[in-house]
């Protein structure tokens, strides 16, 4: 008797449907086995921590095994952070994150696009990526924990990326590729420094996401083989590899922050500040600055940010940090610590750092000559101009464009908040802009003090001209205003008399047509 044939594969199915063993099920399209996801317990000791957003393009994979990565870089770059904090004084204090300790891994959100990378370019694509993100939060509204967030955008080729790469406010934008690895760290492989680069570039990105604005390292500091350079500067060229590390200015921003505190408190939520005085002089070879404020929100620690005015670039301000005593400052700046002297313009930037994270910023100017500072701000001995009157402008916004600002009068009323604007509502005054003054007696000054409105449409190019009579005008000369928002001064030629001044705003420095200047004085 034949023994009849079984069918291979029945054969094989019959044997498997009689297994006592667990069915592990099977991909059909790869062949591989289904892995049931991984679960995580995050927890945090504080309210607000950072938002990682993992945000995936259409025509982008989710990169090789991201979230054991990333854990790794930004737990790094949380140890970097809390050294630095700590080394300055201020406690071993870092960015805030949800975490599972028992697994190393930190919470990422991670959000599909809706289009190709194509949409999401590095120039205006950042927009249509927070869109799509504030979207998500919106419909979960608790996988949002703080203000600040940083994006993570997969990319195809790490040689042509072209996906945001910076700062926006709290946002910050960075980029990940399948060896982007804190393993690589230290080498001289394209591996080690592509690591350096984009994952330098990452922490720098998230210095501005946590209100950073760029600073370079001391002369001193660079010299310093425990500090190097600047993250903020160029460190993002030199994480990982050669030293790096804060400024102190920088460490004094951060502690403040909204996610490098376990407090319940409100952040973000207003601050205002006001300079009284301030007096900069040149002394014992260092710049010395010193002055009084008033402000809404207390004030612990301000920055000092020395800006070159050689290029459109903050990235080489060095920097120096001093805490708050009764809401005054005083600094030394050793001019040793410069880089750039000879004959170089300077924007000092006072950064006044509230508890509540918010920061008051004040602008001023001044110049090396011959390697030597010179002072072009500071209190004047200023003419009483209670009694001054505006007997003639070209045009002014009484129509209730400025709300209660625009008048002609608001430059000589003393009061540095307020400000003339040109006519915008239903005209169209343009340059040239003409304001005169009556000081209604003969008055005898050495200069003229000028105070741009604290926000746009400051003026650029003015003509000062003087008069005994308001008939006969003698023009002191042309002069070109700061662009800045504290108070700056034009030297006359020589001690001059009179009673009438006639300022012809001729430019602005946003190229509009629309002109607005909070103060003019004599001194």
């Amino acid at each position: 008797m034949s023994v009849p044939k079984i069918n291979l594969c029945l054969f094989l199915l019959m044997m498997l449907s009689c297994s006592k063993e667990p069915i592990t099920q099977v991909n059909e399209e790869v062949n591989l086995p289904i892995e049931e996801p991984e679960t995580f317990n995050y927890t945090s000791a504080s309210k607000y921590n950072l938002n990682i957003v993992y945000f995936i393009p259409k025509d982008v994979p989710k990169r090789i095994d991201s979230h054991k990565r990333l854990s790794e870089v930004f737990l790094h770059g949380q140890e970097f952070f809390k050294k630095n904090m700590k080394d300055y004084g201020f406690g071993e204090k870092t960015f805030n994150l949800l975490e599972d300790k028992d697994k190393n891994r930190v919470k990422i959100v991670y959000v599909e696009g809706k289009q190709n990378t194509s949409e999401y370019p590095y120039s205006g694509g950042a927009g249509k990526v927070m869109d799509e993100i504030n979207t998500y939060f919106t419909a979960n509204p608790n996988e949002k924990s703080s203000d600040h967030i940083i994006v993570i955008m997969p990319v195809k080729d790490i040689d042509f990326p072209n996906v945001p790469f910076y700062g926006i406010g709290r946002w910050c934008f960075a980029l990940d590729y399948d060896e982007m690895d804190v393993k690589y760290f230290g080498g001289t492989s394209k591996l080690s420094t592509n690591a350096t680069k984009w994952i330098g570039g990452l922490l720098h990105e998230l210095g501005h996401g946590l209100n950073l604005p760029h600073n370079s390292q001391k002369v001193s500091d660079h010299q310093n083989i425990t500090k190097g350079t600047a993250l903020m500067g160029g460190g993002n060229y030199t994480y990982g590899s050669t030293p790096t590390f804060l400024t102190e200015a920088s460490c004094a921003i951060l502690n403040n922050n909204q996610v490098f505190n376990n407090v319940d408190n409100d952040f973000y939520n207003g601050a205002t500040a006001q300079i009284k005085s301030i007096q900069g002089s040149f002394e014992n070879e260092a710049l010395v600055i010193s002055g009084a404020f008033d402000s809404d929100i207390p004030v612990n620690y301000i920055g000092f940010y020395n800006d070159p005015a050689d290029d459109n670039a903050d990235y080489d301000a060095v920097t120096w940090a001093s805490p708050v005593n009764n809401n005054s400052f005083n600094i030394t700046m050793p001019i040793s610590e410069f880089y750039k002297k000879g004959d170089t313009e300077y924007i000092l930037r006072l950064r006044m750092c509230h508890v509540n994270g918010d920061i008051s910023t004040f602008t001023y100017s001044y110049k090396f000559v011959d390697n030597i500072p010179v002072i072009a701000f500071g209190d004047k001995n200023y003419l009483d101009s209670s009694t001054w009157e505006i007997v003639y402008y070209s045009s002014q916004e009484d129509k209730g464009g400025e709300g209660n600002n625009g008048l002609a009068s608001q430059i000589i009323d003393g009061d540095d908040s307020t400000y003339w604007h040109s006519c915008w509502i239903n005209c169209n005054a343009s340059y040239p802009h003409t304001l005169v003054v009556d000081a209604t007696e003969t008055i005898t000054a050495k200069g003229f003090s000028f105070l741009q409105r604290n926000g746009s449409r400051k003026v650029k190019d003015v003509e000062i001209l003087i008069s005994s009579d308001n008939n006969e005008w003698e023009s002191k000369g042309d002069f070109t205003l700061k662009n800045i928002n504290t108070i700056h001064h034009i030297d006359l030629a020589e001690e001059t008399s009179f009673r009438y001044f006639k300022i012809i705003a001729k430019s602005a420095f946003d190229g509009q047509q629309f002109a607005a200047l909070a103060e003019v004085k004599c001194f």
